[in-house]
């Protein structure tokens, strides 16, 4: 029996105990535009067996909103409540909540919800806090100019840190990791976090669902966030197909091992 099987096997026994399935999207849910296959069906499945699904996912370039019209143009009915990105909890983290002039490395949509908490400046010089995250018209210029207040001493809070993002077609494009690692290496200050796999973000979003850690299954396609956030968090942990490649030592060990969402269903008995 292989280690899926037997990883199926006892899921199936312990099916009952499983309250809430935390989905990551980018990867896992969807590719670029392309929902995966049987996902539409296992968000239902889910949702009737009484579970809680909500989906966790290190977007960086949108809102809650945004993603959920994405998640219903594809076929999963969501609102923006089952959506939960690292903006959505950046008001809480430790970092914001003096609500310091900011500088924001971001789309317009990120800035705008940036503005809702501080003052957003328009002056590098005046800024006591980089935001950053994933913007595809980013310019060197954009890089050069964060880099100033992170010189005079401002932190730099990524929204996320994944090095890069699954985009239609199968391709990999950077991701705000890699534009963390370009500020961190020209300025010598280390990132802060706000999505996964931070522990801060998941406490998050147990608490925004309810949910318990032990009773909570993170499913997700990359081994340093999601399996290794999730588990650090005290939640069971599903990777599914995606990179198996890992930077961490040890290896982050997913409670089970899938080849794809679809195989959820078995898992969880569905």
């Amino acid at each position: 029996m292989s280690r899926t099987e037997v990883g199926v096997a006892a899921a199936r026994v312990e099916a009952g105990a499983v309250e809430a399935v935390f989905l990551d999207l980018d990867g896992c849910v969807w590719f670029g535009s392309q929902l995966a296959d049987g996902a539409a069906e296992l968000v239902r499945d889910l949702r009737e067996s009484g579970r809680t699904v909500a989906f966790l996912s290190n977007t960086s370039n949108s809102r809650a909103a945004t993603v959920a019209a994405k998640l219903r143009r594809l076929g999963v009915p969501a609102d923006e409540h089952d959506v939960l990105l690292p903006i959505e909890v950046l008001p809480h983290h430790p970092l914001m909540r003096p609500r310091p002039p900011t500088w924001v490395v971001g789309t317009d949509e990120v800035r705008r919800a940036v503005a809702e908490l501080t003052t957003v400046v328009d002056d590098p010089e005046a800024a006591e806090l980089v935001v950053l995250s994933r913007d595809p018209r980013l310019t060197y210029a954009d890089l050069a100019a964060a880099l100033q207040p992170l010189l005079s001493g401002a932190p730099l809070l990524a929204l996320n840190l994944d090095a890069r993002v699954p985009v239609d077609g199968g391709r990999l494009v950077p991701g705000t990791g890699a534009l963390a690692a370009a500020l961190e290496a020209a300025s010598g200050r280390r990132a802060e976090l706000v999505g996964k796999p931070s522990r801060f973000y998941f406490e998050a979003a147990l608490g925004r669902y309810g949910a318990r850690p032990e009773s909570t299954v993170m499913v997700g396609d990359t081994l340093d966030v999601d399996v290794a956030g999730g588990a650090a968090a005290g939640l069971l942990t599903v990777h599914v197909g995606g990179d198996g490649t890992s930077a961490l030592d040890p290896v982050p060990r997913p409670t089970w091992t899938l080849p794809a969402l679809r195989d959820l269903r078995s898992l969880l008995g569905l």
